[in-house]
């Protein structure tokens, strides 16, 4: 195999370089203040080892050692089972098969990696060190139970300066910053393009593993745009990027021949100011939900730079609805279905709710109206506890309204309802629901009419026996389709 045939220098690496205040110095497991260092003998730096690859796979079958500091690790999950260490030369991933690695290396931890025995390899031209590859070239991580046998941890904490540049000295990929790569490096009076701001970081991972934004800085020029690559998996991925100008932190990747920019978190931008050409971001806008529900023209749309408050009068938790899903209803008495996607929101009945929905979709959910929220952070309790006085009907009242097929004129779709003297009858079961889909509608009637009482099959209710004989019944107006429904939440809806 080729040995690695360098001058042999011991590197000493600046460990007080400061952090930025970006840095995020939290950890669930806050590793305590160690000075300890093992002292191993550092034979090569950084970039001399990365220098060696040359385009496929090479073991390193030498006693090199070198040290770095960690500048990232994988605490918000946008770097996946890998570190990312630094010298005062470059930076290189260093994969590990270990979930959770920043309680051991987290972000400010020096550490020596002993070559011999590891593999010098890439993914798309970024140069990594790991295990051995597989049948495409690409390498595999370290084994849990190896990784002590090359990863030796050393002092903490430490703090590196990101170096400052411009967009113009990363854009190209070229002799001039490939000794960058891998490393921490800062850019000031950048922006998200108009089409990436307000968006969420990432796409859920089972659309697209990763997403792309893109930044400029005043220039305007459109050439020297970078690409701000999130993963899917991250734990921000749900969060909305920024409107404003300002700086950003994060490792320089490439993949292939293009320049990419990995932030570790959030902390690591800051675009507070106004934007290029002094537009000026404002605050978003207190609305009622009569006024968001008004929006709706027939079309899915964009919110605009809107907030919304409310009651949750029915949850997946302690209510009739599905996971994700949850009805607000504000002091205007509209209402709306909130869907929060595949995240699991954790509101319950009675929950006060402030919602951020800037550049959400509202939109037509099979017949009824939705705001569908890219991630949960974006909603606040404020309280809890709150109660909501639902409007007493009748059924001829209640699906004449449903019935109109403009849903911003629609009074009660969504709303908390009460109907009096009804009966609940069925052809199936003797319960709230069953398992067949057939057993989840029974009919509701009052002297006016009927209307479909709904409960899912997995309701905490569902295999109680409703009660027989002219009743109250409580519950969220819905239309479904063109079928008329009220969703009781809880078995003291109707007595």
């Amino acid at each position: 195999m080729k040995k690695l045939l360098l001058s042999v220098i011991t590197i000493l690496i600046v460990g007080a370089i400061a952090f930025t205040s970006c840095v995020k110095k939290n950890f669930d497991n806050p590793p305590e203040t160690y000075s300890d260092d093992p002292g191993l003998k550092v034979n090569a730096t950084i970039l001399q080892l990365k220098n060696l690859y040359t385009g496929t796979p090479i073991l390193i079958d030498s006693d090199w050692t070198v040290q770095g500091i960690v500048v990232a690790d994988d605490r918000s999950g946008n770097f996946y089972k890998q570190i990312v260490i630094q010298d005062s030369t470059s930076g290189i991933p260093v994969l590990l098969n270990k979930s959770g690695l920043y309680s051991e290396y987290p972000i400010g931890r020096k550490v020596y990696i002993k070559c011999k025995g590891l593999y010098l390899g890439e993914y798309g031209k970024f140069v990594q060190l790991g295990s051995v590859p597989d049948n495409t070239n690409a390498l595999s991580a370290i084994p849990t139970a190896l990784i002590g046998n090359y990863v030796v941890k050393a002092s903490y904490p430490h703090e590196v300066v990101p170096l400052t540049v411009t967009m113009a000295q990363i854009k190209t990929i070229g002799t001039s910053n490939i000794k960058w790569l891998g490393t921490l490096i800062k850019l000031d009076s950048v922006e998200f393009q108009q089409a990436y701001i307000n968006t969420p970081w990432a796409q859920d991972p089972n659309v697209s593993s990763g997403t792309d934004a893109y930044i400029e800085d005043c220039d305007g020029n459109a050439a020297k745009q970078v690409d701000v690559r999130t993963s899917g998996y991250c734990n921000f991925r749900n969060g909305l990027t920024p409107a404003g100008k300002g700086s950003i932190t994060g490792i320089f990747t490439r993949y292939n021949n293009y320049a990419q920019l990995v932030i570790r978190d959030t902390n690591d931008v800051n675009m507070k100011g106004p934007r290029c050409g002094g537009v000026v971001i404002l605050p978003a806008v207190a609305v009622k939900l009569d006024s968001i529900r008004k929006l709706f023209n027939g079309n899915n749309i964009l919110l605009g730079n809107y907030k919304i408050h409310g009651v949750v009068t029915t949850s997946v938790i302690d209510s009739n609805i599905t996971k994700g899903n949850l009805i607000l209803q504000d002091e205007s008495g509209k209402a709306v279905t909130v869907y929060f996607g595949s995240n699991f929101h954790g509101f319950v009945l009675g929950d006060s709710l402030v919602i951020d929905v800037t550049g959400d979709s509202l939109l037509n959910y099979r017949g009824s109206m939705e705001i569908k929220i890219m991630g949960t952070t974006n909603a606040t309790k404020v309280a809890g506890g709150k109660s909501v006085t639902p409007v007493t009907l009748t059924l001829a009242a209640l699906n004449a309204d449903l019935a109109n097929t403009s849903l911003k004129d629609r009074q009660y779709e969504g709303a908390l309802v009460k109907i009096l003297l009804a009966t609940i009858t069925s052809t199936t079961t003797a319960t709230y629901s069953g398992p067949n889909t057939a057993d989840w509608s029974k009919t509701l009637t009052d002297a006016t009419g009927n209307i479909i009482l709904f409960t899912r099959k997995n309701a905490l209710f569902a295999n109680t026996n409703f009660l027989t004989g002219p009743k109250t019944v409580i519950g969220n107006a819905n239309v479904y389709y063109t079928t008329n429904q009220i969703l009781m939440r809880q078995l003291n809806d109707v007595y």
